[in-house]
């Protein structure tokens, strides 16, 4: 037995327990960059010789430096699938849901007397040879080794991406053009803050579109290529279905450009697509099955409004997937605005008629997820439901590279929206949290635009508030938790009648009127003031569950902020009170005289 690092292993039985695998693969990437750099003499000299390697390494390094896997209920399937297949042969995810478990996850599927992911298992697929040495080696299922291999598996993915972009650019402009691209790609965007941090669907689809985008690109010096870009572009499709609207466009654009290499283009999509057909008819008996129809009154446990899934009037889903402080691509990534002078650029006589057709593709996508009836993307960061996009975006700058050449004034404004987009993704990676989101997703028609209260500013809010804090020794409900107060007003409309198990929202404003500021911060840390609840039926506190949200911003004396308490109704008809109130960690009353709690009557109905 070895043990070291934080790692144990058993060489002779193949057994081993790790506590952290992102350190080891930092550390091999970076002694990998080291030695070419030695080798080749010089920084220029190794990406002249190993451009593919610098990029990959440096993009590993940038995508798992943050130590963390930010993932979401989306990837829970995703990352327990590779689990199901490799040991059990099948796509079964019945252990998701333990003995007597009383409602069932929005992301799973109950059907023949298992379970299944409500999502396509495309991405799935992709992480099978990251999941495969730990099932060989038979690593307990329950070990924290598979939490890593879900970040890992994204990391690298993403990773592999960002190779495909960077050699697409180089063949199409200057090496430092190309170089500027990846970068973009790999840090300006949803690629780092999203795709590359959990196993969504995004970081495959990336990887798939990428691959496509570079066998047409090496098509245009060897028609050849085509054939190969048929099969990625039908992987992506299958791993997120909506991703058709980029396929298509590219189809058409083989069939007007590659004629005599259609059916060779077409004969790589019909594997996935035959997985897919089977995957269908095997595990919901109906091949052409998609989540997006049939049940309307819900899809995986989540409402569906009853205008359907398309509900979003198109304005207010364009201004929020492109402007909004919360989720607009602008905001987030404002560089990609060149991206569509660039993709405007190909329709110049001569321009490339490859981006004409990815630009469509853009286009399209931007519509379908404006038009989204969660057009927010729920609890992630930024513009995630454009991520499969980015690759096409990157490219398409491409053609600015002889204008930032010739126009000083073009390079600073290239360079001040890359920073930006390269710090606000930044800021997800690495200082985001969920609890803005929590919050912001309960009223989104307003909280997604408030520009002094959104992901990106409020890391830094608190810096200047800790800043405040600790030069004016402010008290605070760390420190001085006799000196909180707290005044509540109610903005939920009472009493509430609701059937059992269906989600309720009480929403109020609290406004600090002690001394001491309310701070945020981890839930177990002492001092951090967090919204709770708790079900009440005739005075006495009942077996339902509580709940409790942090606060996603400090709160100074005088100031108020709007919270929400959401949970799910009790499942036994009745009359009960849903008690709300603030509490801080690891003290045992709010103040000297606490204020009572807010007492919110719900009738559950049967």
């Amino acid at each position: 037995m070895l043990v070291t690092g934080g790692y144990a292993v058993n060489l002779a039985g193949l057994k081993f327990e790790a506590t952290k695998l992102w350190p080891a693969i930092v550390a091999i990437a970076g002694f990998t960059l080291l030695g070419l750099f030695f080798r080749h003499g010089s920084v220029a000299a190794a990406f002249h010789a190993r451009p593919g390697a610098v990029v990959f390494c440096v993009a590993i390094i940038v995508f798992l430096a943050n130590g963390r896997t930010i993932s979401g209920g989306d990837s829970v399937p995703v990352r327990n699938l590779p689990l199901s297949i490799l040991r059990d042969g099948n796509f079964y995810l019945d252990r998701l849901m333990p003995p007597g478990a009383k409602k069932v996850p929005y992301y799973l599927r109950e059907t023949g007397g298992h379970y299944l992911s409500d999502y396509p298992v495309g991405a799935a697929l992709f992480a099978l040879p990251f999941y495969a040495p730990s099932i060989i080696a038979k690593v307990n299922p329950t070990s924290r080794v598979f939490a890593e291999l879900e970040k890992v598996a994204a990391a690298t993915i993403v990773a592999l991406s960002t190779v495909l972009i960077y050699l697409a650019a180089v063949a199409m402009s200057a090496n430092w053009m190309a170089l500027l691209i990846a970068a973009i790609y790999a840090a300006g965007s949803s690629s780092l803050s999203v795709s590359s941090q959990a196993l969504w669907q995004h970081g495959p689809c990336q990887l798939a579109l990428a691959a496509a985008i570079y066998c047409l690109v090496r098509a245009r010096y060897d028609p050849r290529w085509v054939r190969y870009a048929g099969f990625p572009l039908a992987v992506e499709v299958i791993t997120r279905p909506a991703d058709a609207v980029i396929a298509a466009p590219i189809a058409v654009f083989v069939l007007v450009s590659y004629r005599a290499e259609i059916w060779r283009f077409l004969a790589g999509t019909v594997p996935p697509l035959a997985f897919q057909l089977w995957y269908n008819a095997r595990y919901f008996a109906n091949p052409l099955r998609t989540q997006f129809f049939g049940e309307q009154a819900a899809v995986g446990g989540q409402q569906v409004p009853a205008a359907g899934f398309w509900a979003t009037p198109i304005h207010h889903g364009l201004a929020a997937v492109l402007l909004s402080p919360g989720r607009g691509l602008f905001f987030y990534s404002p560089i990609f605005i060149l991206s569509f002078v660039g993709l405007a650029l190909a329709w110049r006589r001569g321009g490339d008629v490859l981006l004409r057709y990815l630009g469509a593709g853009v286009i399209f996508t931007i519509i379908v997820a404006a038009k989204w009836h969660r057009a927010t993307g729920g609890n992630s960061f930024g513009p995630r439901l454009l991520a499969d996009v980015t690759p096409i975006l990157a490219f398409a700058l491409y053609p600015l590279a002889p204008f930032l050449r010739e126009r000083r004034a073009l390079r600073v404004v290239f360079a001040i929206l890359a920073a930006w987009s390269i710090a606000a993704h930044s800021v997800g990676a690495y200082f985001g949290d969920r609890g803005w989101n929590q919050w912001a997703l309960k009223e989104p028609d307003t909280r997604m635009w408030l520009f002094t209260d959104n992901p990106v500013v409020n890391p830094f809010e608190r810096l200047l508030d800790s800043t405040e804090i600790s030069l004016r020794h402010n008290p605070t409900s760390r420190d001085s938790p006799l000196l909180l107060g707290s005044e509540y007003s109610i903005r939920t409309p009472v009493p509430i009648v609701v059937a059992p198990g269906l989600p309720i929202v009480v929403s109020l404003r609290a406004t600090n009127t002690g001394a001491a500021v309310w701070l945020t911060g981890r839930s177990d840390e002492r001092g951090t003031v967090s919204l709770r609840w708790v079900w009440k039926m005739n005075g006495n506190v009942t077996g339902d569950k509580a709940g409790r949200r942090e606060l996603h911003r400090d709160v100074f004396p005088g100031a108020s902020i709007d919270l929400d308490a959401s949970a799910f109704a009790p499942d036994k008809p009745g009359d009960y009170t849903f008690e709300v109130a603030l509490e801080a960690e690891g003290v045992e009353q709010f103040g000297n005289s606490p204020t009572p709690p807010i007492a919110v009557s719900v009738k559950v109905i049967p």
